[in-house]
């Protein structure tokens, strides 16, 4: 769930744009031992062929992903938690509001930072590193296992809009699993799984109306209480939780509860998309996280939505570069911060700010590119997201190319934004980590006793 508490957003608006998803199989192509291949992932409709990186830009892929990394070396606080957001270029901000998402998502780049290709820190330091975060996380406010998305830095108390977040605490618990895997520490591995087996899945789960099986809810908002919203819908934003959720040794779902997530369909840009008219992220979060050719579908292939959903977003854009001088040399629509006249009402009350709104193809779009936003598309359009880093590695004027990677750009507003959010940076981390070395990131997750368990129950259903 992407509502920012620093943007304003509401969680209203959020449901209203329809930030929910799901999870069905994807499909990539595999070598014998498990690899993945390229021409099935990157032959894409925008692309026509199979495309390869040359040594030069597998080189500078490798830097954006270590600058990736450093963000959560960096704004981990003394707590072990992690900063929402940073300044990309400016002094830092003090201590901010901790995410409970970008925490989860940094502990995965936390551990790759003690691997081969960067060795920025030891093992023994990341483990400290993780240990301390997961510690810290079982002091936060917490109902039936599940906890808030932000947090006060000091205090730890849960901060607006939603007291609990399902999908935030996802991937707190999921981040968790993944390092202590890698990292190959008991006790790291004990800690995630406390936070794990804590967590009441069927009590999160609300029953579909249609197909009578169990969804999980969004969460509670401030009034203590549940949220009529549920992850009910076939993207990859949640499709993760779910296989949390059903491989679970504890309170676990039952393998139905894959089987009721259900399209949108919606037509974006002359392609038919089944996620709904969302942002780049919607399509992204899990298809980078796990490999879900690995479980059964539902008449939906999210990998190729994946595909179909970044080739909508580019033509989008590229149908505007008359309009706006942004889209003649970048592409990218999400969940992010926009100039401040971007979103009025939507975001802040000061004009002088950046304003955070749930950019999508078909809303208004106003000249902002989320280029970081793209790099988790790595996977299915290389192309279009090398087309995007060549213009952004060229472009002289305004500077976006800070300390932490991309900032968003709006060229006709000589704008680029001065924060990077952590969750943008931190699924951008795990695709390209997955581009670079043959899908490390997917095979591990692949390799928790987790998503085992719920392989073999899913391969149950009927």
């Amino acid at each position: 769930m992407r509502a920012l508490l620093s943007t304003g957003l509401t969680l209203a608006m959020l449901l209203s744009w329809g930030g929910i998803g799901g999870g069905v199989q994807a499909g990539f192509a595999r070598t014998g031992d498990g690899a993945a291949t390229r021409p099935l992932t990157t032959a894409t409709p925008a692309v026509g062929t199979p495309f390869t990186f040359g040594p030069e830009q597998k080189k500078l892929l490798l830097r954006l992903e270590g600058e990736g990394i450093q963000y959560f070396l960096d704004n981990q606080l003394d707590n072990g938690l992690i900063q929402d957001r940073q300044t990309n270029f400016e002094k830092s901000h003090g201590q901010y509001q901790c995410s409970l998402s970008a925490t989860g998502m940094g502990l995965i780049a936390i551990a790759l930072a003690s691997g081969p290709q960067f060795k920025k820190i030891s093992r023994e330091d990341a483990i400290a590193r993780v240990h301390k975060a997961l510690l810290a996380a079982k002091k936060l406010p917490e109902v039936h296992g599940m906890m808030p998305h932000f947090f006060d830095p000091v205090t730890l108390k849960w901060k607006a809009p939603d007291q609990v977040s399902t999908i935030d605490s996802s991937w707190l618990i999921a981040g968790g699993l993944w390092a202590a895997q890698y990292l190959q520490d008991a006790e790291l591995s004990e800690l995630a799984s406390e936070l794990y087996d804590r967590v009441d899945w069927q009590y999160w789960a609300d029953t579909d109306t249609k197909s009578g099986a169990p969804v999980l809810s969004m969460g509670m908002g401030e009034d203590g209480k549940r949220f009529k919203s549920t992850w009910d819908r076939i993207n990859s934003e949640a499709a993760f939780m779910y296989v949390l959720a059903i491989g679970a040794r504890q309170h676990a779902l039952p393998a139905e509860a894959w089987k009721a997530l259900k399209p949108y369909n919606v037509k974006v840009a002359g392609t038919d998309l089944a996620g709904g008219d969302l942002g780049l992220f919607s399509f992204q979060y899990s298809n980078d996280l796990m490999d879900l050719q690995r479980y059964p579908g539902n008449q939906i292939n999210l990998h190729d939505q994946s595909l179909r959903a970044a080739k909508a977003n580019y033509d989008t854009c590229k149908s505007k570069a008359g309009q706006y001088r942004t889209y003649k040399h970048f592409w990218g629509l999400s969940a992010g911060d926009g100039p401040p006249a971007a979103a009025k009402s939507e975001s802040t009350d000061s004009k002088s700010e950046d304003t955070y709104r749930a950019y999508a193809p078909g809303t208004d779009v106003d000249g902002t590119a989320h280029v970081m936003a793209t790099l988790a598309s790595i996977d299915v359009t290389p192309k279009l997201v090398q087309e995007n880093i060549d213009a952004a590695e060229t472009l002289k004027a305004p500077k976006m190319h800070g300390r932490y990677g991309y900032s968003n750009i709006n060229l006709d507003k000589n704008w680029v934004s001065k924060d990077v959010v952590g969750i943008d940076v931190g699924v951008a981390v795990i695709a390209l980590d997955n581009e670079l070395s043959g899908d490390e990131v997917r095979k591990l997750w692949q390799a928790l006793p987790c998503s085992k368990r719920a392989e073999e129950r899913l391969k149950l259903l009927k």
